[in-house]
């Protein structure tokens, strides 16, 4: 992973109390290999409900207490209409952000399926 680089977690399928607390173990295993930042790509999430949300809440206040942040980018359509309605869009998401590139392997991405 190229230095300064965040990691990217990148999510797939339901996003719901059976999946949170692998997201939430995840984002934290993450955290303390490759330091505070990390970026989750959202763009396979097919379904979130409020567990889910609380989980990227969750995870995203691990990242700053770690001192870096979390950054949501490219959320599925119904993740990102979700957020809006509920105002977590001004606090998590990068909606108009690419998922950062990989040239050559300089970032790693770790997936998970949630269900």
């Amino acid at each position: 992973m190229r230095p300064g680089a965040a990691p990217i977690v990148s999510l797939r399928g339901e996003l719901d109390i059976a999946g949170t607390d692998a997201l939430e173990d995840l984002v934290l295993e993450v955290l303390l290999r490759h330091g505070p930042d990390v970026v989750i790509d959202g763009s396979a999430v097919t379904f979130c409900d409020a567990r889910g949300l609380g989980a990227l809440v969750r995870c995203a206040n691990e990242a700053r207490r770690a001192g870096g942040r979390l950054t949501l980018v490219r959320p599925s359509h119904r993740l990102r209409r979700l957020m809006r309605l509920v105002g977590l869009d001004r606090v998590l998401c990068a909606a108009a952000v690419p998922a950062p590139r990989r040239p050559g392997g300089s970032c790693s991405t770790m997936s998970t399926h949630l269900r």
